[in-house]
């Protein structure tokens, strides 16, 4: 497939999902008060994502799909992705600890899920590729640790051949329930929240389920005079 081509397909892909499932606020809020540790950007479980992990996965992912967002005459806010990206890897990592806490992996879904990604990308930076992947398959991975769990779970009740909706809905009860138990603590200046397995903008009625397609969902999006008003700084496309 040359070049052109692989951009195109990507865009459809990025810039019909991901730009809308990372909308999840324009402005942050401050920590003024708040006693979050400078530089972590989330709390979960007995980890943390640092504030750094963040802006450079941003950073990596805005320059892999400038180019595409400009062919689609978009702009958005890096406060958009900053939101976004770290309330994936607040969620990954829950799904990290508890696929451990469970001893299962992520479900084969995920790894066809980067292939399919893979197959795009070949043509981007090595940066670029990892960003993209990480932003693109941190959904995907959720949803496939959940089913993994729900498998185990349903296992462990003596079922012999557990069906993938009781499995899915299975996993992502655990999934809530671990969450309940250990904690995810999200740094209030990405204005975002986590409520039942769910990422929730602080300002917006807008939220997305961990279990969707991969970062599909939020029908909210970047106003684009608001976004095309941004010094190039703060801004991807």
């Amino acid at each position: 497939m040359s070049t052109t081509r692989r951009r195109r397909t990507l865009a459809r892909s990025v810039a019909g999902a991901s730009v809308a499932a990372l909308a999840l606020g324009l402005t942050g809020c401050g920590v003024a008060g708040t006693g979050f540790r400078p530089g972590v950007a989330a709390e979960v479980g007995d980890r943390t994502v640092s504030t750094d992990e963040v802006d450079t996965l941003v950073s990596s992912y805005c320059s892999a799909i400038e180019d595409i967002l400009s062919q689609q005459s978009q702009v958005v806010p890096l406060s958009v992705f900053r939101s976004g990206i770290a309330g994936q890897l607040a969620l990954v990592s829950a799904a990290e600890q508890m696929a451990d806490d469970y001893g299962v992996e992520p479900a084969d879904d995920y790894q066809r899920a980067l292939a399919d990604i893979e197959k795009q990308i070949g043509d981007f930076s090595e940066s670029q590729q990892e960003a993209v992947l990480e932003v693109e398959g941190a959904a995907t991975y959720v949803a496939a640790v959940q089913l993994s769990v729900g498998e185990q779970v349903l296992r462990d009740e003596g079922v012999a051949e557990p069906g993938p909706t009781e499995a899915g809905e299975r996993g992502l009860a655990a999934f809530t329930t671990w969450l309940d138990d250990n904690g995810v603590k999200l740094n209030p200046e990405y204005g975002i929240s986590v409520d039942d397995a769910s990422i929730n903008t602080d300002d917006q009625s807008v939220s997305f389920a961990v279990g969707e397609t991969a970062l599909m969902g939020l029908a909210e999006e970047p106003d684009p005079a608001y976004a095309a008003a941004l010094p190039d700084s703060q801004r991807c496309g």
